[in-house]
């Protein structure tokens, strides 16, 4: 399958094309300028494909959480290709992304064994995006199960969540992920040392368009990734800066 693959959901503005099994990846790193450069960097991977949208039989993207403003690019110009073209939206959250990529990087997944997996993404000062998931294989496909609803939260919050989780389910291992874990491997450590859960594991990263095309070719129930123009909807996991700054005037 042809696949044309975005991610605008942060600064850096990534497109993956799949054509005849070959993927070519490209990107800009100036969020300011995703509205503009977009359209040209889908069109100039095209071309160096020499091929057009007419080629496509997939489209996909990320739709956030990350950037307000990114994500609403993004997903614009992904819909207007999809009314036009009446092709179909593969689109996963960032951070069910960041969980399939890192459990397929993982041993686990080559061992065919299940694994709890937290997804941290960095919302800035000391708040941070995440979610839990479980993730088996069957060898041939993975399946991908939410256990937490996606929110946005201080790093101790979160960790205390994670941890509250681990010793309620009674669970042998977690795989931590996510573009912040460095940065807050201390706090991620003192945890896991103190609920006593030896196996654990970092990944600091984040998943690319690359990765979306690896992970629609791998996940076992693709059908409930499956959008369209109309259908297809941002995650955003908490209230834009205009949103917030109004309720903190009205609550005054």
């Amino acid at each position: 399958m042809n696949i044309l693959a975005i991610d605008t959901t942060t600064k850096i503005a990534s497109v993956s094309i799949k054509y005849n099994d070959n993927i070519l990846n490209n990107k800009i790193d100036n969020e300011i300028t995703h509205s503009e450069k977009l359209l040209p960097l889908i069109d100039k991977s095209l071309n160096k494909l020499n091929i057009s949208l007419k080629d496509i039989e997939l489209l996909s993207c990320i739709n956030g959480p990350g950037s307000f403003t990114g994500i609403r690019i993004g997903l614009a110009t992904i819909k207007a290709i999809s009314q036009v073209k009446k092709l179909n939206i593969f689109a996963i959250s960032s951070l069910e992304l960041l969980a399939t990529t890192t459990y397929m990087k993982s041993r686990l997944y080559s061992k065919g064994k299940t694994s709890i997996v937290a997804s941290i993404i960095d919302a800035k000062n000391d708040r941070v995006y995440y979610s839990l998931y479980k993730l088996s294989t069957d060898n041939i496909k993975i399946k991908c199960e939410k256990l937490v609803d996606i929110n946005n939260e201080k790093i101790d919050i979160v960790l205390k969540n994670i941890a509250k989780y681990i010793t309620d389910n009674n669970l042998s291992n977690i795989i931590y992920c996510g573009n912040c874990i460095t940065k807050f491997e201390e706090n991620i450590l003192e945890t896991s040392k103190n609920i006593n859960i030896a196996n654990y594991s970092l990944y600091d990263l984040y998943p690319t368009t690359d990765d979306l095309i690896n992970t629609i070719e791998n996940i076992s129930n693709y059908d409930n990734y499956i959008f369209n123009a109309f259908t297809l909807n941002a995650t955003y996991a908490r209230l834009s800066q205009a949103e917030r700054i109004k309720n903190e005037q009205n609550n005054k």
